[in-house]
């Protein structure tokens, strides 16, 4: 009894090919986009003119920068705090 073929991990990529009009030689076709950028929050496409793409990524880049700034600063505010009762308690 013949077997299935194995199934394939995914669909096989074939280079699209475009016949160019004056020389009638076929070619690999190159991507048609847009000069675009990309959210910071989120990735999505946006204009080259923004950096993020709506009010509500807005709002959670500004959460993330000042979580991330708190967290580069709490090390040396808890050494600050050991130095101030180190000191206090050899005041005692």
């Amino acid at each position: 009894m013949p077997g299935k073929p194995p199934k394939r991990s995914g669909k096989r990529k074939r280079p699209v090919t475009v016949q160019r009009a004056a020389s009638g030689e076929e070619g690999p076709a190159a991507p048609i986009t847009q000069p675009h950028k990309h959210c910071f929050n989120c990735g999505v496409s946006i204009p080259v003119d923004r950096d993020i793409c709506s009010d509500r990524c807005q709002a959670e880049w500004d959460r993330m920068l000042k979580r991330k700034k708190l967290m580069t600063y709490l090390p040396f505010i808890g050494i600050a705090l050991l130095l101030l009762f180190y000191v206090l308690i050899l005041a005692n």
